[in-house]
């Protein structure tokens, strides 16, 4: 389990981080650069919402995906393997090959699961986000949880999400996937 300080902790690395990168999508000519505005959620290992810290002017729909992004990480990693929401959405995309056959990933449809409704319990299940953004949460090697941050371009949302979640990184006998930083602009 998450303590309070630990759960703060991530929060607290979540904005430093967003104060530092330039957004993909704030700013022009005029204005200059900005830097991210961001929603950043804690969920539990079972996905139940711990914690959501919300920056002056992050877009009020991110608030939603950014804790759809937390339990996407949290419900498809494990004590084995830890999948990023990057790597959740690869696994469901639809690919042509060389030949014109048209095949679909291991988990094609499943941003259609664990919606409202299905579970009766909206605290829960509100739904999976198969875009980058969602980072599992380890804590001496088990999984403890994940944090997900939405509020600009997919690259910078999940550029966040990894700095929020440092020191919160899976042991060396977890298969990790998609724990890389993509490469964003910093201010």
């Amino acid at each position: 389990m998450l303590g309070q300080e630990q759960v703060e902790q991530i929060l607290k690395q979540g904005e430093e981080a967003a104060r530092k990168i330039a957004s993909a999508l704030r700013g022009n000519s005029q204005l200059g650069k900005r830097f991210t505005r961001m929603h950043i959620a804690v969920v539990s290992r079972d996905g139940k919402f711990i914690k959501l810290h919300s920056m002056d002017d992050a877009w009020e729909g991110s608030r939603d995906i950014a804790i759809a992004k937390a339990r996407t990480a949290a419900f498809f990693s494990s004590n084995e393997n830890a999948l990023t929401s990057r790597v959740i959405g690869q696994l469901t995309q639809i690919t042509t090959g060389d030949d014109g056959k048209i095949t679909t990933g291991p988990l094609w449809g499943i941003g259609q699961s664990n919606q409202v409704g299905i579970t009766g319990d909206s605290s829960l299940r509100n739904g999976i986000i198969t875009f980058p953004g969602g980072v599992p949460l380890y804590v001496g090697g088990e999984l403890v949880g994940g944090v997900g941050v939405s509020g600009d371009a997919v690259d910078q949302d999940e550029a966040v999400a990894l700095a929020a979640a440092k020191g919160f990184e899976p042991g060396e006998s977890v298969a990790a996937l998609g724990l890389q930083s993509p490469d964003v602009e910093m201010m």
